[in-house]
């Protein structure tokens, strides 16, 4: 027989042993439910296949005529399902989409048509089981403005689809007759060759030379920047100052492709007639700060509106 020491040991090691295993255990079952757990967060927060779906946010239009504009699909995450696509107008507007399905990434044609002048929206649904996009991009026929100067009229095209906040602006400021005989105070043949407008400090070509270009009119409009308008020839854009949502009255026409300017400026319209008015204009004699030295030469006298 042990003695009463030996059987303690004995007693004592068999505890620890136990103790051991039970720790081992513990252990083992802890591994498991932080295996188990990371695996179902993994599951969770892992990225799905899914799709984007990208189309213009506006869309000028003829009426009577139809467009087309690029819809694109484009894959996430190993997407590679089948996407179907519907197009619906609203009241006034015909649109149709072609083709009617994408598998995985790839781009459909929208066509949409109008017989009447007018603003309107078109909806491009996209699924795929149960996966659902849809973009609403802004459709309009374009509003035209004439401009007088002293030296011709100068006819321009408004893109109320791209530019919707910018061109209302424009034409509520000219309705209003705040356009009246305003010079055109700055002209510059090169980086950027534009000329500009818009200032009513510098009208009837009187005033404070020095304030000229820092005028405006009381409200401001935001940038709005379309992909699809750039800054070139005959296009016009909307000046501002260092904010970049400080859009008011001034505005500029290029005379030459500007594209170092895109995406800082809103262009919203285009010269559709003839230029030669607006290059008589880029050709008048000015100072050392491009203003013209015979204002009463360099002069917007109206603005109308059809």
């Amino acid at each position: 027989m042990p003695s009463v020491q030996k059987r303690r040991i004995i007693e004592k090691t068999r505890k620890r042993e136990k103790r051991g295993r039970v720790y081992l255990v513990a252990l083992v079952l802890i591994i498991i439910a932080i295996a188990v757990g990371w695996y179902v967060y993994s599951a969770a927060t892992a990225p799905r296949p899914d799709f984007t779906i990208a189309a213009p946010t506006g869309v000028t239009i003829r009426a009577g005529s139809q467009t087309n504009s690029i819809v694109t699909i484009t894959a996430v995450n190993q997407f590679s399902g089948t996407v179907l696509l519907t197009a619906k107008g609203s009241a006034g507007l015909t649109a149709s989409i072609n083709p009617t399905s994408v598998t995985g990434s790839g781009t459909a044609t929208l066509t949409t048509s109008a017989a009447a002048n007018g603003s309107y929206t078109v909806t491009v649904n996209a699924t795929s089981g149960g996966l659902t996009h849809f973009v609403t991009p802004r459709v309009a026929t374009p509003v035209f403005a004439t401009l007088y100067t002293t030296n011709g009229t100068i006819v321009v095209e408004l893109y109320q689809a791209q530019a919707p906040k910018t061109v209302a602006n424009f034409v509520n400021l000219a309705q209003s007759g705040f356009y009246n005989n305003l010079t055109w105070h700055r002209i510059v043949q090169s980086n950027p060759a534009i000329i500009q407008t818009g200032d009513p400090n510098t009208r009837n070509g009187t005033g404070n030379r020095s304030t000229w270009g820092t005028g405006g009119s009381p409200q401001t409009v935001p940038l709005e920047i379309d992909s699809s308008l750039h800054n070139n020839f005959g296009y016009l854009g909307m000046a501002r100052s260092q904010d970049l949502n400080s859009g008011s009255s001034q505005f500029y026409i290029n005379m030459a492709d500007n594209n170092a300017l895109d995406g800082q400026y809103t262009v919203f319209g285009k010269v559709i007639g003839p230029m030669n008015a607006a290059i008589a204009l880029w050709k008048a004699q000015v100072n050392s700060q491009g203003q013209p030295i015979y204002a009463y030469a360099a002069l917007l006298t109206s603005v109308t509106i059809s």
